[in-house]
């Protein structure tokens, strides 16, 4: 499977140097989009190296410093960095000094005395994290780049910073956390900055080269029995997926089978991303799910199990 993704990536730069499929006398082959991919009325345990890596997921899980804070702490799954309002930007030379940090400071910035603030989730229950301060807020913006492309001598003005809150989708269901406010010339909307910080650790980047294939989990079933997942695939035929499960975590695992190419045929430059239905031996109920490569847990776009 890598190696065909690797196939892919290089036809893509082939075609954008102008070495594409007229010049060279191949063609990309021919990519149905593949329908959902039943899981049946069995299950497919997992087997082979993709089942050793699943259980040395699943195994290194519980007690984890990631399970920690899926369970108890501060996990968004949604992005956090930044939001920006609607209309950002006016126009190009507003993006590219936004994009260097070209900023200037024209109003005083708020000082806090505990250094520590709240999460509050949809349950009542609160958390205290420490305190993203807005003057580290606003140094982190004005050290984005320290090169510059284009319209360089033009530059965005703060005129206020106050602070304020947003809502959050999280590990534990929605939760209200603490922003900072941005006021910036010509924007009727603040640019809103985090005022905590995730406490998901750091991913570990880490190849894993196998017979199985990492998915992307999209819903579960009013039953829990029965997951459907992403699977990406470039020259493959997406089978049936296969499944690890333990009392506390469940991984999926993507099988593909190579397709055959012809002497004038090349992989698609892009990937493509079949559903595929994976069933489980008992309800999901409150086990995570747990990626393949990288071991994070996963929430469903859709479903039951989706926290409210």
């Amino acid at each position: 499977m890598r190696g065909r993704i690797v196939l892919a990536v290089a036809v893509a730069a082939l075609l954008l140097g102008g070495c594409g499929a007229e010049r060279t006398g191949t063609a990309p082959i021919g990519r149905p989009q593949p329908g959902l991919i039943t899981a049946g009325p069995e299950v497919r345990p997992a087997t082979g190296a993709a089942a050793v890596r699943a259980a040395e997921i699943t195994a290194a899980w519980p007690g984890s410093a990631a399970a920690e804070a899926w369970e108890h702490g501060y996990y968004p799954v949604e992005d956090t960095t930044e939001w920006l309002p609607a209309d950002a930007f006016h126009d190009g030379a507003d993006k590219l000094a936004y994009g260097d940090g070209r900023f200037d400071l024209r109003t005083g910035l708020p000082v806090t005395f505990s250094g520590a603030a709240q999460v509050e989730f949809a349950d009542g229950s609160r958390l205290t994290l420490p305190l993203r301060s807005a003057q580290d807020t606003y140094t982190s913006l004005t050290h984005r780049s320290d090169s510059c492309a284009a319209d360089c001598g033009h530059r965005l003005t703060v005129t206020a910073v106050r602070p304020g809150t947003t809502t959050v989708a999280t590990s534990r269901g929605r939760a209200t956390v603490p922003v900072w406010e941005f006021t910036v010339a010509g924007y009727d909307q603040p640019f809103r900055y985090p005022a905590v910080l995730s406490q998901r650790p750091p991913v570990k980047a880490e190849g894993w080269v196998g017979d199985g294939t990492a998915t992307t989990l999209r819903s579960v079933s009013a039953d829990g029995l029965v997951l459907t997942a992403t699977v990406p695939f470039g020259c493959d035929t997406v089978g049936p997926g296969t499944v690890h499960e333990t009392d506390r975590a469940v991984v999926l695992i993507g099988r593909t089978t190579p397709q055959a190419l012809g002497p004038d045929e090349a992989c698609p430059a892009m990937l493509g991303y079949a559903p595929v239905e994976f069933r489980l031996a008992r309800p999901l109920g409150d086990r995570v799910v747990l990626g393949l490569v990288d071991g994070l847990p996963q929430l469903p776009a859709t479903g039951p199990s989706v926290p409210q």
